[in-house]
């Protein structure tokens, strides 16, 4: 079920970036694809080369956190090789209550505490896959830049 869809997994920590796709690829996942940062991964998800399934990113990034990924995921009307309700899953060691709570704002659809199992991955992606909501831009849009700083 997994093996046709094309992840992209983010975080500037190598180590970790490996070992999420090493367990993607326990699950069965062909197609993964890696950025160190949210402005990375916005070139891979605004270039025409690639469709994206799912985003996995990390929180705490240089050049781009995940909130500012994930808000520009949520908000972007012109791209063509991603939905703007598309899956998205974030992970992070340390997320504090503020960041979990404007990732809900924003519509995450699963969040992973690291270090996390192949089982923890597997039914977080499932549960993103299944879950669908409507879009709210106006609520969205009324996120700040300050909201969407992780410290």
């Amino acid at each position: 079920m997994l093996q046709d869809l094309r992840f992209l997994v983010v975080d500037d920590d190598l180590t970790a970036t490996e070992g999420v796709k090493a367990l993607l690829k326990k699950l069965g996942v062909r197609h993964v694809h890696t950025a160190i940062s949210g402005g990375e991964a916005l070139e891979l998800l605004t270039g025409k080369k690639y469709h994206f399934d799912c985003v996995i990113t990390d929180v705490h990034m240089p050049m781009g956190n995940g909130l500012e990924l994930l808000h520009y995921i949520r908000t972007c009307t012109v791209v063509r090789n991603f939905r703007p309700d598309m899956p998205v899953v974030m992970m992070s060691g340390m997320a504090s209550p503020k960041v979990a709570s404007t990732a809900r704002m924003l519509d995450v659809s699963a969040f992973l505490v690291k270090p996390f199992s192949v089982h923890a991955l597997q039914k977080a992606v499932f549960a993103a896959r299944r879950r669908t909501f409507p879009l709210d831009y106006r609520r969205y849009l009324g996120l700040d830049a300050e909201a969407l700083q992780v410290a």
